[in-house]
């Protein structure tokens, strides 16, 4: 596999899920001026995107109407920032994203996020056997649907992808030039935590290997988009992931949601150690003004 050129020297985009999954870590949900700041200060650490979790305890209208004002306190001083919120409560897709359209007419809404492909997690039970589950994710029809609604809404959106295979509606939609620029696809590997349950297993996709980051970097081939590497339920910072990704030419996600457990880092020294393997690898780091730029102007490795 060779690297494109013009990829592997294009500026580093980092994003950043700052908000612990409490859920999983206990605690009480943040608030609003919480939020904010540290979503700021993840931008001034070097962040070019931040995800948000707003407080999963509200009813509908109120997390609606949080989500707003996240975004509109911090958009006052970062104008243009790529902010993104969680979905809202739910099992089916259209009840997670009542929020985009409110989200919009409010005039705060630089992106947003959906799966494209249903993903099964594996849920033990108490022989430690995977014999539940719970559905993630959209039908390759609603997520057209989504990317409809990013041209009417006139934003880029961030593709979780879960498992390789899904990269097949990618690879089709981003060869025939459907996604607004900036559009990312955000390939997630498998830690031993499972979201709102204890794990110590892989519960979906693939590991964090070299060998799995090849083949989904061969699948997104032709789709003419960026991409960047998590480890959801782990520490992609603990991974030879993090400076195989880097050295390939694609983007970081870390922060303190995807290892679903407490850490004993925080969100800005997350992002610094991302820069201090950037800086190694000689790529220069986008700040929060240039992500969509960098982005959008973003080459795929060829195979």
């Amino acid at each position: 596999m060779t690297i494109n050129h013009f990829q592997s020297n294009q500026p580093l985009v980092i994003e950043t899920a700052m908000s612990r999954v409490v859920a999983n870590t206990g605690g009480d949900e943040k608030t609003t001026e919480y939020i904010v700041a540290e979503a700021k200060n993840c931008l001034d650490s070097g962040a070019g995107i931040v995800h948000v979790h707003h407080d999963f305890s509200l009813g509908l209208d109120d997390a609606i109407a949080q989500v707003i004002e996240i975004n509109r306190s911090i958009l006052a001083e970062y104008p243009g920032a790529l902010l993104y919120p969680a979905y809202m409560a739910g099992h089916k897709v259209e009840e997670q994203m009542r929020h985009l359209r409110p989200f919009h007419e409010s005039g705060q809404m630089t992106m947003f996020a959906f799966d494209p492909g249903t993903t099964e997690h594996g849920r033990a039970d108490k022989d430690g056997l995977l014999t539940g589950s719970i559905i993630s994710g959209t039908t390759f029809e609603q997520a057209t649907k989504m990317v409809e609604l990013s041209h009417e809404f006139g934003v880029p959106t961030a593709l979780g992808i879960f498992h390789p295979a899904f990269l097949t509606w990618v690879r089709s939609l981003g060869a025939a030039g459907k996604f607004v620029p900036g559009t990312y696809a955000k390939f997630y590997f498998a830690g031993g935590a499972a979201w709102g349950a204890e794990q110590s297993r892989s519960t979906f996709g693939v590991p964090p290997t070299k060998e799995a980051l090849d083949i989904y970097v061969d699948m997104l081939d032709g789709a003419n988009l960026p991409w960047f590497a998590s480890v959801m339920g782990g520490e992609i910072l603990k991974t030879d992931l993090l400076r195989q990704t880097i050295e390939k030419g694609g983007h970081i996600r870390t922060g303190q949601e995807d290892p679903l457990r407490d850490v004993d880092m925080t969100n800005a020294e997350m992002i610094q150690k991302v820069i201090e393997v950037a800086n190694e690898v000689g790529r220069p780091v986008a700040k929060w003004s240039e992500a969509q730029e960098v982005l959008s102007r973003q080459m795929t490795v060829s195979a």
